[in-house]
C-alpha cells in the first residue's frame, strides 16, 4: 500500500508538470514544478516559471482534510498586541507546545506598529480577535476549512440596556464601540480621551461564536491614559468623538451578559480562524479592497476546492532575479487554475513567507525567499501540524537531487534519506533499484547523467519494500551563464605568460543553477591571450597581451577580461612607512628624530620621519637604520623632503664582508615632496642607511623629512596612479547576525598588478578589523565579522608600494535598517543615524517619550566639535576654552570637546582683530567639514578634479582637503552638479560622512 501511494504521488508530480506548462490561463508560462508528499494527506508543490514580468517561484501545500494532520493558527504570545513573531520563531512557539509543524504560511494583514491583526483570530475554538468586517477562513476538529465573511454579533446586555460592540480586541479608535480582555494585552494602550467601563468575569466560560460569559461591573471612567486589563476583566470603551448610539453607561455592580453570535453557524464550529481579503467568490477572482492589488509582489493566499481541499499558496516577490512577484488578479488566476472555488488573500510583500519540514527531517526551516532581504515578524500563521508521532520505522525513500535543472548530457547528484510514516526522519533505505521515465538519463549510483532529450524526468527508486521518487527537468534553456574557478565566482582572470587556468561554467535557468558539464558549453578567446580547450582550461600565451575569455551555450553567452602579464606583484621589502615610530633610525651626533603626523609634513599614510639639524654649521648627516635584507632586491624608493636647506641623498649598503657601497639618490631634496629612487648596489646584502649632504649655504633650523621607504625586485615603484578599487556592490543585504561578503577587483601600478592584502585595511563601523580582506589575482574579498541588526559600514583602503591610496565604502544591512529616532523611520539617512547612536558620537533629542534626530536640521559648529572628539576618542575632561574670546557662549556639555578639538589642531576658530573666535553657535559650512576630515585622512589619495558648477566657491584654503575628501569618497556633490562648499551641512549628511570614516 505504501508503494502504491508513492507511485501514485509521482505520476500525480508529473501530472502536475505538463499541466503547468501548458496551461495557457496560469500566471507562469515555460515553468516547472514537482510534488511530494510531506504528510498524511499533505502534499507539497514548488512552481517556477515566468511571465511577462519576469522570473517566477511559488510554494504550495495542498492538503485533503485528515484526522493525522490538522491546520491550526498560531500567533507568537498570549496576546495579539506586540505579539510580531518571524514565521521561524513561529515553528518554534507551536514547537514548544509540543505540536510538530510541517508546514505553513504567514496570514492576516496586520497593524506595523502594533502587530494587532485586522481580521477575525480564532484559537482553540476561543474567540481572540474579531472580524472587523473582514473575509476569514476557520478550520474545524475535522480539518475541512470555511471561507467567508464571519459578520458576529457582539453585545453587552444588563437591565440598563444592551450596547453593541463593533470590535473585540482591536485598538480603540473612534470607529465605535471597542471591547477588550487580556487576549488584547495586559493594557488598554489607549492614546486618546474616551470613556471605559472596567467588567469583571463571573464566571470561566471562553468567549466563543454562539456563546455568552457573565460580568460585573467593576468601575469606570474616562481619559486618554493607559491601564492595565486584569486577569479576569474586559474593558468596554468609546473614544471621544466615537458615534456609539447604543452606548449604556452601565452603573458599578450592575450585572452584564456578553454574547456573541454568528450569521452562520458554521464559525461557532471553527477551532481556528484567521482574517484575510476576497480573492476568490464562488470561483470568479475579484480584487476590491486589496492593497496594491496592481502591483507585482510577494504574495501568499489560502483557497479551497469544490471537494474541500485547502490549497496554501506562497509566491515569492520584489527580487528579479529569484521571482518577481504577481499582482492581486494573477494571485487569483493562479489559485483558480489550482482548482479553488473560494480564496482570500493573505498579507504580502516582506510579510510572504512559508516555511517546510522536507521528508525525513527533522527541522521545520524557511523555504521561501523573503522581499525585505530576512524575515519580517508577522500578526499570525497558517501551519500544518502532524497528529501522528513520528516512530523512525522507515516508510518511504526520499531522493532530493543536487539540481532541479540539468543540462543533456551533465549530471546530478542525489541524496537518499528515509522517512517513517509521518514523514520524520528514519534509516535511508539500501538495495534501491532504479527507473527513468521516458528514457531520460541513466542513474549509476547516486548520480543520474541526463540524456540528450529535453522534458521533466522522474526517477524512481525502489526495493521491493520502500521506495519513493524525484523529478529533474532536462533543457537547454539556458537564461545566463556565470564563471567559476576552484569553486569560487570570477569576473576577470589575471594570470602569468604560459600559466593554465581551469575553469567551471554553471549555466542558469529560472534564476537557478543547473546542473552543467563543461564539455557542454562552447569556449572562446580574443585578443591574442592564449587558447582554452572544450573543457574550459585556459593557457595563457608567452607575451603580456589583454583580451577576453567567452563561454556560450545556444545564444547565452559570458564574457569577462582576461589580463596576461599581471600575476602577483613583484617582491618587496618596506623599510618602514613611519606609521609606527621612527621605523628603527638612529641617527648622528646634533640630529634629533622624530615622527610628525601634522598634515603638510607627511608624504603617504599618518606619518613620517623627521630629522632636524643644524644646517648652518654642519655640512650633513647620517641616518641609520636597522640592516635590512636586500637579497634579489634591485631598487629603493622614497618620500624625501627638505627644509631650510637643500641637499642630496646616499642610500648606504653593506656587502657580504660588511664592506660599505653606496647609491645616490635620484635627485636632490627641496621644499616640496619629492619622490627618489637609487639602485642597489651590485654585491649588496643589507640596507643600512642614509647620508645627506647639503649643496648650498644652510639655516640652523633645517630639517628633512622621509616616507615610504621600500626596496623593490624588478622595478622602483615610480607611478603616479593611485590603485584602482572597484567593488560590485556597496549595498550588501544579509540575515542579522551574519557575516558580510563584499567583492570587487583590486589594483596598482596602472592595472599591471594585484594589490597586496597586507595593504589593505578594512574598517566595520569606524573600527579596524584584521584579516578582514583577501585576494585572489585582482579579485577582492573582504569578510566582515557577524553583524548585528541594523545599518553598517565598511571601509577599504587600499595602498599600493608607493604609498598611493584610494578609498571605497559600502553599506551593509544586516535585517531590517535599524531606526532609533522617531522622526528618521523613511529618512534616507536612518540607517546611517542608527549606526552612530549605537556608537555613542551623534544623539538624539528626547520629546514627548520619543527620541529626535533632526536629520534635516543645520549642525552647528559645537555640535561638530562634539561629535568629532567622540569619533576621534578624544579626551574631553579638560573644558578650558579661555583661549576663545566667546568662551561663554560655548555650553558645559560641548566646552570639553571644543577644547579637545582646537588642542589637536583640527578646529582652529576664527581670528578677528588678533581674538580667536569659536564661533559655536554659527552653523558649520560643508568647506569647514571637509578641510576638518581632510586633516584627519591619511596623505597619497589622488587630489580628485573639482568639476562642480560652483567649483570656485571653494575657498583656497579648503582647497586641497576638499579634493581629499572628495577623492575618499567622504562626501560628494549634489544630482545638479553642484558642491556647495559654503552651503550648510544638515545632522543626516554629516551622520553619513562620520559613519564611512
Amino acid at each position: 500500500m505504501k508503494r502504491k501511494t508513492t507511485f501514485r504521488l509521482a505520476a500525480a508530480a508529473l501530472a502536475m508538470t505538463q499541466l503547468f506548462t501548458a496551461a495557457a490561463s496560469a500566471a507562469f508560462t515555460n515553468g516547472f514544478s514537482w510534488s511530494y508528499p510531506v504528510g498524511e494527506g499533505l502534499t507539497y508543490t514548488r512552481t517556477e516559471g515566468k511571465n511577462t514580468a519576469g522570473v517566477q517561484r511559488a510554494n504550495v501545500l495542498t492538503y485533503e482534510p485528515n484526522t493525522g494532520v490538522s491546520p491550526v493558527m498560531v500567533y507568537a504570545g498570549d496576546t495579539v498586541y506586540g505579539s510580531k513573531a518571524t514565521i521561524t520563531n513561529a515553528v518554534k512557539y507551536l514547537q514548544n507546545q509540543g505540536k510538530t509543524v510541517i508546514g505553513g504560511t504567514n496570514a492576516d494583514f496586520f497593524v506595523m506598529s502594533s502587530g494587532v491583526p485586522i481580521g477575525l483570530v480564532i484559537d482553540k475554538g476561543t474567540l481572540i480577535s474579531s472580524d472587523a468586517w473582514q473575509y476569514a477562513v476557520g478550520f474545524k476538529k475535522d480539518g475541512t476549512a470555511v471561507i467567508g465573511r464571519p459578520t458576529m454579533g457582539i453585545r453587552i446586555t444588563g437591565a440598563s440596556g444592551s450596547c453593541s460592540v463593533s470590535y473585540f480586541n482591536k485598538t480603540r479608535t473612534t470607529a465605535g464601540a471597542y471591547l477588550l480582555d487580556r487576549s488584547y494585552d495586559e493594557a488598554t494602550h489607549f492614546a486618546a480621551k474616551g470613556s471605559y467601563i472596567v467588567l469583571e468575569r463571573e464566571d470561566s466560560t471562553p468567549v466563543k461564536a454562539g456563546g455568552s460569559v457573565k460580568l460585573k461591573v467593576v468601575s469606570k471612567g474616562t481619559g486618554s491614559s493607559s491601564f492595565a486589563i486584569g486577569e479576569n476583566q474586559m474593558v468596554l470603551t468609546k473614544s471621544d468623538g466615537a458615534n456609539v448610539p447604543s452606548w449604556v453607561d452601565f452603573p458599578v455592580g450592575e450585572e452584564v451578559t456578553l454574547s456573541i453570535t454568528a450569521a452562520d453557524p458554521a464559525w461557532s464550529e471553527v477551532e481556528y480562524a484567521v482574517g484575510g481579503k476576497l480573492l476568490i467568490d464562488d470561483g470568479t477572482v475579484t480584487t476590491s479592497g486589496i492593497d496594491a492589488a496592481s502591483s507585482r509582489r510577494a504574495r501568499s493566499a489560502i483557497g479551497v476546492k469544490s471537494d474541500g481541499t485547502v490549497v496554501l499558496y506562497e509566491i515569492d516577490g520584489n527580487q528579479s532575479s529569484v521571482s518577481t512577484g504577481l499582482t492581486a488578479a494573477e494571485l487569483g488566476e493562479e489559485l483558480k487554475e489550482l482548482g479553488c472555488v473560494r480564496a482570500l488573500c493573505l498579507d504580502g510583500g516582506g510579510s510572504s513567507a512559508m516555511a517546510l519540514r522536507q521528508p525525513g527531517a527533522s527541522e521545520t526551516s524557511l523555504i521561501s525567499s523573503p522581499s525585505d532581504g530576512s524575515q519580517r515578524a508577522c500578526a499570525n500563521y497558517i501551519f500544518f501540524t502532524a497528529n501522528t508521532p513520528s516512530d523512525g520505522a522507515t516508510a518511504h525513500a526520499v531522493l532530493t537531487p543536487s539540481y532541479r535543472y540539468i543540462l543533456p548530457g551533465a549530471s546530478t547528484w542525489f541524496s537518499i534519506k528515509g522517512a517513517d510514516a509521518s514523514y520524520g526522519p528514519a534509516e535511508a533505505p539500501a538495495d534501491l533499484v532504479f527507473e527513468v521515465s521516458n528514457d531520460m538519463g541513466t542513474v549509476e549510483g547516486q548520480t543520474f547523467t541526463a540524456g540528450q532529450k529535453s522534458g521533466s524526468a522522474t526517477i524512481t527508486a525502489s526495493n521491493g519494500s520502500f521506495s519513493g521518487s524525484m523529478n529533474v527537468c532536462v533543457t537547454g534553456d539556458v537564461q545566463s551563464i556565470a564563471l567559476q574557478s576552484g569553486g569560487r565566482s570570477i569576473s576577470s582572470v589575471n594570470v602569468k605568460p604560459g600559466q593554465s587556468v581551469d575553469l567551471d561554467a554553471l549555466g542558469y535557468h529560472l534564476g537557478q543553477k543547473m546542473a552543467s558539464a563543461d564539455t557542454a558549453f562552447t569556449w572562446t578567446v580574443s585578443g591574442g591571450i592564449g587558447s582554452v580547450d572544450e573543457k574550459g582550461v585556459f593557457t595563457a600565451g608567452s607575451s603580456m597581451a589583454s583580451g577576453t575569455l567567452t563561454c556560450s551555450y545556444g545564444n547565452t553567452r559570458a564574457s569577462i577580461p582576461v589580463n596576461v602579464g599581471m600575476g602577483d606583484p613583484q617582491d618587496a621589502s618596506f623599510v618602514s612607512t613611519f606609521e609606527d615610530g621612527l621605523g628603527g633610525f638612529t641617527a648622528s651626533e646634533g640630529v634629533s628624530l622624530s615622527r610628525v603626523t601634522d598634515y603638510t609634513s607627511v608624504a603617504r599614510g599618518t606619518g613620517s620621519l623627521k630629522a632636524l639639524w643644524n644646517g648652518e654649521s654642519a655640512d650633513g648627516f647620517t641616518l641609520s637604520a636597522s640592516p635590512a635584507d636586500v637579497a634579489d632586491m634591485n631598487y629603493l624608493t622614497l618620500w624625501a623632503r627638505s627644509e631650510n636647506t637643500h641637499g642630496t641623498l646616499t642610500a648606504v649598503f653593506t656587502d657580504a664582508e660588511g664592506n660599505e657601497l653606496t647609491a645616490p639618490l635620484s635627485a636632490a631634496t627641496v621644499n616640496g615632496w619629492k619622490q627618489l629612487t637609487a639602485p642597489v648596489p651590485e654585491g649588496a646584502v643589507q640596507f643600512t642607511g642614509l647620508h645627506f649632504e647639503k649643496s648650498s649655504s644652510g639655516l640652523s633650523h633645517s630639517a628633512l623629512l622621509l616616507d615610504q621607504i621600500v626596496l623593490t625586485a624588478h622595478h622602483a615603484v615610480t607611478n603616479s596612479d593611485c590603485p584602482a578599487v572597484h567593488l560590485n556592490s556597496t549595498a550588501v543585504t544579509v540575515d542579522a547576525g551574519a557575516k558580510a561578503t563584499i567583492s570587487g577587483t583590486a589594483t596598482m601600478e596602472n592595472g599591471k598588478y594585484p594589490v597586496r592584502a597586507a595593504n589593505i585595511t578594512v574598517k566595520v563601523d569606524g573600527k579596524t578589523q584584521s584579516g578582514a580582506a583577501a585576494m585572489n589575482g585582482s579579485d577582492l574579498t573582504v569578510t566582515t565579522g557577524a553583524l548585528a541588526a541594523g545599518t553598517h559600514t565598511v571601509t577599504i583602503d587600499v595602498s599600493d608600494d608607493a604609498g598611493s591610496r584610494t578609498r571605497v565604502c559600502a553599506t551593509v544591512t544586516a535585517g531590517s535598517a535599524a531606526n532609533a529616532f522617531a522622526d528618521t523611520a523613511s529618512h534616507w539617512a536612518r540607517g546611517y543615524a542608527s549606526l552612530l547612536n549605537t556608537r555613542g558620537i551623534m544623539k538624539g533629542e528626547g520629546k514627548g517619550g520619543s527620541m529626535y534626530f533632526y536629520p534635516d536640521r543645520n549642525l552647528t559648529r559645537k555640535e561638530f566639535a562634539v561629535t568629532m572628539a567622540r569619533t576621534l576618542g578624544l579626551d574631553t575632561s579638560s573644558a578650558d576654552v579661555s583661549a576663545f574670546a566667546d568662551s561663554d557662549s560655548i555650553p558645559s556639555w560641548a566646552a570639553g570637546a571644543v577644547n579637545a578639538v582646537a588642542k589637536a589642531g583640527f578646529m582652529t576658530g576664527e581670528s578677528r582683530g588678533g581674538v580667536m573666535y569659536f564661533n559655536p553657535d554659527a552653523d558649520i559650512t560643508r568647506a569647514e567639514v571637509m578641510t576638518v576630515i581632510g586633516r584627519l585622512l591619511p596623505r597619497g589619495y589622488a587630489a580628485a578634479s573639482l568639476n562642480y558648477r560652483d567649483a570656485s566657491a571653494i575657498p583656497s584654503w579648503a582647497a586641497e582637503h576638499v579634493k581629499t575628501c572628495v577623492s575618499a569618497g567622504i562626501i560628494g556633490g549634489y544630482t545638479d552638479g553642484t558642491l556647495l562648499p559654503l552651503g550648510r551641512i544638515t545632522r543626516g549628511e554629516i551622520a553619513k560622512v562620520l559613519a564611512l570614516l
